[in-house]
């Protein structure tokens, strides 16, 4: 048994050996007994933190407890420095895994707050994350390098002329990406929206970083490009709080001028009782080539669609009943072709090389 302590080696295994279960069961007391603890309380922080600590790797217990038990070699300077690199490499590795699980946690627990008051949000989840990978584990590599000796004004110089060359050769991927990050931060459009763009309409279902899925009425998934988007014209029709709808009634041309003041009252009250739609105006409006027009014009107070149909559809049936019971008619396309009579003459012309004999002529 006193051999055994004598040799450091052996020792220095035991120690490796004790440290490491000690950093497990750390690990494991925080990930159970702790967990049931602070699951009863309100503050998410708490779980944050738990669960921060289940993103720690066996591989950095390992090392460390490896680390912590070289002490116990008496020959450690031999390789001390190699050790103390690859460690301190490891632990940085480990302090990125960490920092990304924070960031990304808040900036999901700061979304999903306001989403609450701006569904807009919810689209940047993705590119937001995304940008906080690169940042945390830039900022882990570089201060890696930094420490090791190696000069990153180097380094930092050969990526930037190494990046105007990607540049150029991503360059219709970059503009995506940047049409992407431009669609988060203006917002356009939201998931869920309904807009329409050239020849193509539907529901924006996803917001990715190189293109915007779009799912059509007829059912299909149109997919566009970013930089495409956000360089053509977009109507988005769910931010329309009200509905500005003009209707035309035409009369035909032999209508007279007491009738058509009754087609106007009537369409005007009909149009003006309507819950949940503001009566703008109703005119007597022009005298056409076939019929004689009324222009009505009114808001729906809502931006659903099939309200605004259901709307229109009860102001034309009330409308065609208001005019049946009137006894006033709809113009309908048609037009009346009037042919004058001609007056025929009969007068008598001499044949060519016969003089007596003669033909009607009628003209």
């Amino acid at each position: 048994m006193k051999i055994l302590f004598r040799n450091p080696y052996l020792v220095a295994t035991g120690m490796a050996l004790l440290y490491y279960f000690a950093l497990y069961g750390v690990k494991k007391l925080f990930t159970t007994k702790v967990s049931r603890i602070l699951n009863k309380s309100s503050n998410k922080w708490d779980d944050i933190i738990v669960h921060t600590v289940e993103q720690t790797t066996h591989l950095w217990m390992v090392g460390t407890a490896l680390y912590l038990a070289l002490s116990f070699i008496p020959h450690k300077k031999d390789f001390n420095p190699h050790f103390d690199r690859g460690y301190f490499i490891l632990t940085m590795i480990q302090f990125g895994i960490w920092g990304n699980y924070l960031l990304d946690k808040w900036i999901v627990m700061t979304v999903n707050r306001k989403i609450r008051v701006n569904p807009a949000a919810a689209s940047s989840i993705g590119l937001m994350q995304l940008l906080a990978k690169i940042f945390i584990f830039s900022a882990v590599l570089l201060f890696t390098l930094n420490n090791l000796g190696i000069k990153i004004t180097t380094i930092l110089a050969g990526f930037g002329v190494g990046g105007i060359a990607v540049a150029l050769a991503l360059q219709r991927i970059l503009g995506d990406l940047f049409s992407s990050l431009s669609i988060v931060m203006d917002k356009p459009f939201v998931v869920g929206d309904f807009i329409i763009l050239d020849q193509f309409m539907g529901e924006v279902e996803r917001i990715g970083l190189k293109t915007t899925r779009i799912r059509s009425l007829g059912g299909e998934q149109i997919i566009i490009s970013n930089s495409d988007l956000i360089s053509t014209r977009i109507r988005n029709y769910k931010r329309m709080h009200e509905r500005r709808v003009a209707l035309k009634f035409s009369l035909p041309l032999f209508t007279k001028g007491e009738e058509m003041r009754r087609a106007v009252s009537l369409v005007a009250a009909i149009a003006s009782t309507k819950d949940k739609v503001r009566f703008e105006r109703c005119h007597f409006s022009a005298i056409g080539s076939i019929s004689m027009d009324i222009d009505l014009v009114y808001w729906v107070l809502s931006d659903d669609y099939n309200f605004h149909m259901d709307i229109k559809q009860t102001i034309l049936l009330e409308v065609q009943k208001a005019f049946e019971s009137e006894n006033l008619k709809f113009a309908q396309p048609v037009q009346t072709v009037t042919v004058e009579p001609r007056e025929f003459v009969m007068r008598s012309e001499p044949l060519t090389g016969n003089s007596e004999t003669a033909r009607p002529i009628v003209s």
